[in-house]
């Protein structure tokens, strides 16, 4: 039950939005177009722009996730339960 209140925070739910949005980056392939940023590679104007998408990705997942994942888990945790009328 304490798990689910957890996934329910938002915070827990963009980083793990970030994580996906790199997971899904990176199985497409977007490690090798990250080249084009350096100028390494000649690729064209969709090259930059998903070696960028994968480079902002992974800085998300890498720098920002942590930090929403515990800030969101902690908040989850402090969060009270309304109290029970007492008869």
């Amino acid at each position: 039950m304490r798990f689910i209140r957890w996934f329910r925070s938002p915070m827990v739910a963009r980083a793990l939005l970030l994580v996906a949005t790199f997971g899904v980056l990176h199985l497409l392939g977007g490690r090798q177009y990250v080249g084009v940023l350096s100028g390494t590679m000649d690729g064209g104007m969709a090259a930059m722009l998903f070696g960028v998408a994968y480079a902002l990705s992974w800085f998300g997942a890498v720098l920002l996730a942590p930090i929403l994942l515990l800030a969101g888990l902690a908040s989850a945790s402090l969060r009270r339960r309304p109290p029970t009328p007492s008869r």
